[in-house]
């Protein structure tokens, strides 16, 4: 009896040291488990929130539109500003054109309306000079686009209370893009001038 005294408590004690063992680590692990996994799930999704949040933001893209956009208008060849310039000058141009174009027919058809469109004509084309010339007159000098021979100042104000209007300042058009809209545009200026003065020439030989 004290051999079977002596065995119960050598093999019962491993058996509840087992038993122990295998019934902490359940109540130990499965609720840190769960903890640890919540955590990690709500550090994921913050982490992958923020930084969407960062993405959909981007006030540095108006201050670099706008820093591209001066550039191009000062650039330091003077093209942009001088696309501008040719802009408003090819509207005009255009006006013009289409004015010429109405004279010459009701002109060649002898219509009653002939002398006023001609009167017509020459208004736009007179528009057209005057804003040409104020965008490409060098300081100082005079030129007869307008038709009158009085320069700049005339074409601001033609002396009948006529006043050119630019969408631009003409005294701050540099001396490069003054040359440049004289390179592209100067001579379709002058062959319209050209083609309306011998309309009118050849209205008044009739």
């Amino acid at each position: 009896m004290s051999g079977m005294a002596y065995i119960h408590p050598t093999r019962g004690t491993p058996l509840l040291r087992l038993g122990t063992q295998s019934l902490r680590p359940h109540h130990a692990i499965r609720p840190s488990q769960l903890a640890a996994r919540t955590l990690h799930s709500l550090t994921s999704t913050t982490t992958k929130v923020r930084p969407a949040t960062k993405a959909t933001s981007a006030p540095s893209l108006i201050p670099q539109t706008i820093i591209r956009s001066y550039t191009d208008l000062k650039g330091s060849t003077g093209k942009a500003e001088a696309d501008l310039l040719i802009e408003e000058l090819q509207e005009l141009y255009e006006i013009a054109k289409d004015e010429f174009e109405i004279a010459t027919e009701s002109t060649d058809t002898g219509t009653i309306y002939a002398a006023s469109d001609r009167e017509s004509a020459r208004d736009a084309l007179n528009q057209l000079s005057a804003v040409y010339h104020l965008y490409t007159a060098r300081p100082g000098e005079v030129e007869s686009e307008n038709g009158n021979g009085n320069g700049a100042d005339a074409a601001e104000d033609d002396g009948d209370g006529t006043i050119i209007e630019t969408n631009y300042n003409p005294a701050e058009v540099p001396r490069g893009v003054k040359d440049e809209v004289r390179r592209r545009v100067g001579q379709r200026i002058r062959e319209l001038k050209n083609a309306v003065e011998l309309l009118e020439e050849r209205a008044h030989e009739e």
